[in-house]
């Protein structure tokens, strides 16, 4: 009897050009070859590819029975055109896509769960984010030669719609909507305890400064006590985070919410990302913004990437990461040094990054502290 042929991919790969950036390497390449052993041990899973330009990772990669696609170190990579080839050269039916920092608290049984839906149902694309996938999964795994490639991994879940696959959405949860982008969302993963041997070994020789991220934990666990602080989520906001919050803390939650999807609806790469927050600071500078949240809340978190596209710049990697880190005298660019300074000296806990620090990471942390305790609403469709 046939039996269709379902592949877990994950591409890892880049240039870490900054000790920031190689830290959190680190921690990216224990979390692709967690996952990777956890695909192999998932019922219904035939292979599992990683696709990397990184030598040392294959070679790990292949001591746990891991099938490697070894990328050129060249700098000249397509996402959509390397993921055709992968799935074409291992004859794969049917393909599990993820990053290589992507979901770092996905279980084996959630590979097993997805492999099933793709065994089961035919025409589908499976993700776990509506806006901005970072697992797709589908079938059948030839669709990718009838759509133009993508060149970015958060666009394919909706160009595989839009190609006509029936979407089917992945049991909404912290864990798949956790992704490691970002220095906070590694901060925010040494709060958790369910995560593979590797990731959790280069966490313990992670050395990032995180007590920015506990002051401002630490507020929000005052929640608990019934004492209603206020808490401010700034950038691309999902309603669905506010849901969890207003299910569980008892807090006053103030949220402002811009440019959801702006890298997926390639927003971002044509320089259409417009931000009423960004207008307001331009406006008022740095430290008067600052001074003004402070006066209607007790901390804050924001997605900065938002504030540096609408004004179109587009830093390298170091300064977005230092900037997280608070190391602002460690950050080129005028203006985000200038904002860096201004946030980390607040009157009150303002911390930095990107999307996942106001969405899966704070779900994960909330959840980790034990803030959470109804149940979690669903994911929309």
């Amino acid at each position: 009897m046939f039996r269709e042929k379902v592949g877990v991919v994950i591409f890892e790969g880049g240039r870490a050009r900054t000790e920031v950036e190689r830290r959190l390497l680190s921690v990216r390449k224990g979390v692709a070859l967690d996952n990777a052993q956890k695909a192999l041990s998932a019922d219904g899973i035939d292979e599992v590819i990683l696709a990397t330009n990184y030598s040392d990772l294959v070679e790990r990669a292949d001591r746990l029975g891991v099938s490697t696609n070894e990328t050129a170190d060249t700098g000249k990579f397509h996402f959509g055109e390397h993921l055709q080839h992968v799935v074409e050269l291992y004859e794969l039916d049917s393909v599990i896509y993820l990053g290589g920092a992507t979901l770092p608290l996905i279980r084996v049984d959630d590979f097993t769960s997805i492999a099933d839906k793709l065994r089961t149902y035919k025409n589908v694309v499976v993700v776990n984010n509506v806006q901005s996938a970072d697992l797709t999964a589908f079938t059948p795994g030839s669709i990718l030669q009838h759509i133009d490639p993508p060149d970015n991994d958060n666009f394919l879940g909706y160009l595989l719609r839009e190609a006509g696959l029936r979407r089917v959405l992945i049991e909404n949860s912290a864990r798949i909507n956790f992704d490691i982008d970002a220095p906070m969302d590694v901060l925010i993963l040494q709060q958790c305890k369910n995560v593979g041997p590797g990731t959790r070994a280069a966490l313990n020789d992670l050395d990032m400064p995180n007590g920015h991220l506990i002051r401002a934990l630490k507020v929000i666990e005052r929640s608990g006590s019934g004492d209603y602080p206020e808490l401010a989520l700034i950038g691309r906001v999902s309603p669905v985070i506010m849901a969890v919050i207003n299910a569980n803390l008892k807090l006053r939650l103030r949220a402002y919410s811009e440019e959801r999807g702006m890298k997926a609806l390639g927003r971002e790469d044509r320089g259409e990302v417009v931000s009423l927050v960004g207008h307001f600071l331009e406006a008022v500078g740095p430290e008067a913004f600052f001074s003004y949240l402070a006066s209607v809340t007790d901390v804050a978190l924001i997605d900065t990437r938002v504030l540096m596209s609408h004004l179109g710049l587009r830093l390298p990697a170091g300064d977005r990461f230092n900037s997280d880190l608070g190391l602002a005298d460690r950050i080129e660019n005028d203006w985000l040094r200038e904002f860096t300074r201004a946030a980390y000296n607040a009157p009150i806990p303002v911390v930095l990054g990107g999307h996942s620090l106001i969405y899966g990471g704070l779900w994960a942390v909330l959840d980790e502290w034990g803030l959470l305790e109804s149940g979690l609403p669903p994911l929309p469709s």
